[in-house]
């Protein structure tokens, strides 16, 4: 009997290995693949492609789904483990046992169900991904379901207990300026350390769509462009890293170093086309984190191209970018000074359309809250549609004058109080 029990728990483990491996090989694999070289697969039928791309239409069922599976599997392969070694064995103390069972079972599910698939996933995340996503599919399709009701239960359970009782043991960002500003000698502070304290309660709080590279300033080249291509647009516009796409912006394939370029200056080989050399590419939601998404730069790619809730490209985010929400502007030898704004006196301001708003806020001491990150994006979402150069609209006691509009960008705009501007007609009339 023990026999036919110790058999159908190895049977067990074996299952739970594989389904956790399974998923979280696809939750590896499948981030490295864009939504334009899915529909290639698919086009092309290659094996798996159709399970590849319903997985990248909701993403968050295959994220659920792994988080569910993993946290089972943990407590089941060590209480399983536990028993065995507890029918096996003759330890002195039960508790010895369990908790040597415990760790083997921990050790076990983390080697062979999450450390060798993420490995395998990493050096190739597109086989790896077409290979799993028949079977992660499914299997997300089932658990999410029960993953986001135990979600919900749970966070109904936290919401009746007191916020004062509960902690986390993260500092917020508030706390943080509280203890910033707790200091007995608050003259000897220096400016920059306050500067960059603040800068760091804020970074927490952003989202990647707020400090990425917007889809309409990206540096990129087609595929089919050549090295002598690639050079020459580097040179131009002095950038280290071009994302390389297929007929549109929406498929990044890869991306190209400018280090990578090296070997063919060497060899002469100018007309080797780009899609041959550019490197697998990084993608991320533009709704991520900044905080997590810079621990992940720490070990991965310093770029990462940016996607919207539709799959298309938003943008493209550096390390450089996060870096620069902290300690602000960081200028290298090819880097031009771009002021973002300028006084023109009488209280006007030119503004680059580009702005975010908090700067807007921080300058004019104003509290604009919207959907729009940039001042350029304010603009239109107050005015509803695209303004003309000259047109005008008022928020919060601020005139903002669209001065430079280029097909659907805003890319320069002045304020200046409403009042000065009501006071300045009146004089020229």
């Amino acid at each position: 009997m023990i026999a036919l029990i110790l058999v159908s728990e190895v049977i067990l483990l074996a299952l739970l290995i594989a389904a956790l491996g399974v998923l979280t090989a696809a939750e590896a694999a499948v981030p490295h693949i864009s939504r334009g070289r899915s529909r290639r697969l698919v086009e092309s039928e290659r094996r798996g492609a159709p399970a590849l791309d319903t997985l990248l239409e909701h993403p968050g069922r295959l994220v659920a789904a792994t988080a569910l599976v993993r946290s089972l599997a943990y407590v089941i392969a060590s209480a399983s483990l536990g028993w065995v070694l507890l029918n096996l064995t003759e330890l002195p103390h039960v508790w010895l046992t369990l908790l040597i069972g415990a760790v083997l079972g921990m050790l076990i599910m983390f080697a062979f169900a999450e450390a060798l698939p993420r490995t395998l996933a990493v050096h190739n995340p597109e086989r790896v991904a077409l290979s799993s996503a028949p079977l992660a599919t499914p299997l997300s399709r089932v658990l999410y379901p029960v993953a986001r009701g135990l979600g919900a239960g749970w966070t109904s359970l936290v919401g009746l207990v007191s916020e004062e009782h509960v902690t986390d043991g993260w500092v917020t960002p508030d706390e943080l300026r509280s203890v910033s500003g707790n200091d007995d000698d608050e003259a000897a502070r220096d400016e920059t350390e306050e500067a960059i304290i603040d800068a760091v309660a804020d970074f927490t709080s952003k989202i990647v769509r707020e400090v990425m590279v917007p889809r309409t300033d990206m540096v990129c080249l087609e595929d089919t462009a050549t090295v002598g291509d690639a050079l020459d647009l580097i040179e131009e516009s002095g950038v280290s890293r071009l994302p390389v796409y297929h007929d549109t912006v929406d498929d990044i394939l890869g991306v190209l170093y400018a280090k990578d370029l090296l070997i063919f200056l060497g060899r002469g080989s100018y007309d080797m086309q780009l899609a041959k050399i550019a490197r697998e590419p990084y993608f991320v939601p533009e709704t991520k984190p900044v905080e997590e998404l810079l621990m992940e730069m720490r070990s991965k790619t310093h770029i990462a191209i940016v996607a919207d809730e539709y799959g298309g490209t938003a943008g493209l985010v550096t390390i450089e970018d996060l870096l620069e929400e902290i300690v602000g502007e960081i200028f290298d030898e090819y880097d031009v000074a771009e002021q973002m704004m300028v006084d023109l006196g009488d209280g006007r301001i030119l503004i680059d359309g580009r702005t975010p708003i908090d700067d807007l806020n921080t300058v004019f001491g104003t509290s604009v809250e919207l959907e729009a990150d940039s001042v350029g994006g304010l603009f239109i979402e107050i005015a509803g549609h695209i303004p003309d150069a000259g047109e005008s609209i008022e928020i919060e006691g601020l005139r903002i004058t669209a001065r430079d509009v280029e097909g659907n960008r805003i890319r320069q705009v002045v304020v200046e109080p409403a009042t000065a501007s009501i006071e300045k007609g009146a004089e020229d009339d």
